[in-house]
């Protein structure tokens, strides 16, 4: 994994977790939530962890001073893709596998990240999503496949059809990429009109449309894509951490 680099997208202002203060600055399980994707690719000894910031950025960087991380600021907070876009100078030359996953995924492992990235490289894909499937997906973006079950989008869940909410199968957030075509890629990323952002789930399509190789390798465990987005969020990975014997080492 030293040839690995890892971006974690942490510039959000958190807006649904109605806080003043940022959700990644929030503690759980004796750590602060930014900390737990962190120390994942840490411990997946990830060759470099460069960190997205933005709301609060002062404080994040001040938390992971002691990581080893590079920082990069999102000015304006535009979405995930315009996010990824700000580490692009970061990573010119780089033409490895580069893991995206947000600063919110507190149960994401080493173990996982290392198993993504095999995949990722065993199936010599242009890009591989975590995905995992849930009974009730709620705002989780549904991972749309073609007949021969390749990935063919991701549709977040307030512009999807009433036939695509059916869709069990949600997307995490913790990507893996061939650094050298997303780069070249992200510029075709275009503004959502609806709400503004530029949302990195539109390169799977695009990525599609170009007959590119899009892979989504499911998790039997669904807590582990869990991310904490909203208050309910937050509750359900408090009341993890308190009835599961997984994490009392943290």
């Amino acid at each position: 994994m030293k040839d690995t680099v890892a971006v974690i997208l942490a510039a959000g202002e958190s807006k649904r977790m109605n806080s003043n203060v940022s959700k990644l600055l929030h503690h759980l399980g004796g750590k602060l939530l930014v900390e737990f994707p962190v120390q994942a690719c840490i411990e997946a000894n990830v060759g470099r962890i460069i960190v997205v910031v933005g709301h609060q950025a002062d404080k994040l960087k001040e938390t992971l001073k002691d990581k080893g991380c590079e920082f990069v600021y999102q000015e304006k907070r535009l979405g995930t893709g315009d996010a990824l876009r700000r580490a692009t100078p970061l990573l010119q030359g780089f033409n490895g596998e580069l893991v995206v996953l947000p600063g919110d995924a507190p149960f994401i492992s080493a173990s996982l990240l290392k198993k993504l990235v095999i995949y990722h490289r065993k199936r010599k894909s242009t890009a591989t999503i975590l995905t995992s499937i849930v009974p009730e997906p709620g705002y989780y973006g549904r991972v749309v496949r073609n007949g021969y079950k390749l990935v063919k989008k991701i549709v977040e869940s307030k512009n999807a059809t009433p036939h695509q909410l059916k869709i069990k199968e949600i997307n995490s957030g913790i990507y893996c990429f061939d650094a050298g075509k997303i780069i070249l890629a992200l510029p075709s990323l275009k503004v959502n009109r609806l709400s503004g952002e530029v949302y990195l789930t539109d390169i799977f399509e695009i990525f599609y449309r170009q007959k590119e190789k899009v892979e989504a390798l499911p998790v039997d465990e669904p807590y582990l894509c869990m991310g904490v987005n909203t208050p309910d969020d937050w509750k359900k990975a408090c009341e993890f951490f308190r009835n599961s014997g997984l994490f009392l080492s943290v």
